[in-house]
């Protein structure tokens, strides 16, 4: 049974690491040129609807990433925990686990560019595109259905 994870968990996992770093060095290097109140929180058409001091502001979202890369990025070399796996035939097995570590992955590298996204137009005092939030949603939505297709599929 071969459920050994595969390159493409591999690229998302280090596209999910570049973002993170790419946005943490983006912040620590433009923060000293912040102003006292950022953006904080954008509403569902990208508009800025909440302010913040700069280190909340500016920092978050990278806090927020940092912890989703130590829980969801060792996570996926334990199947055992995802309790997905129990009641599962046999021959279904691997597919299961294949597909749940690669969705895993993806929604890692999903979050972590989203979180990305909201930092850089913090500290950008500009709103944010207006398709981000929705892409982030239908994608994300997308891995679910794709998880649960893999899941039930005879």
């Amino acid at each position: 049974m071969n459920t050994k994870p595969r390159l493409v968990d591999y690229i998302f996992l280090g596209l999910a690491v570049l973002c993170f770093l790419g946005t943490l060095i983006f912040v620590i290097v433009k923060y000293p040129s912040l102003p006292d109140l950022l953006p904080s929180h954008f509403n569902a058409r990208g508009e800025i609807d909440g302010w913040s001091g700069k280190t909340a502001a500016a920092f978050f979202p990278s806090i927020i990433g940092f912890l989703m890369l130590v829980i969801m990025g060792p996570i996926q070399f334990f199947p055992k925990l995802w309790n997905n796996t129990q009641g599962v035939p046999a021959y279904k097995l691997p597919r299961v686990i294949r597909s749940t570590r690669t969705s895993l992955c993806l929604m890692l590298f999903l979050m972590e560019a989203f979180f990305g996204c909201t930092a850089l137009c913090a500290v950008n005092l500009a709103p944010m595109p207006a398709l981000v939030p929705y892409l982030f949603m239908g994608l994300t939505m997308a891995v679910i259905v794709f998880i649960l297709v893999q899941t039930f599929r005879k």
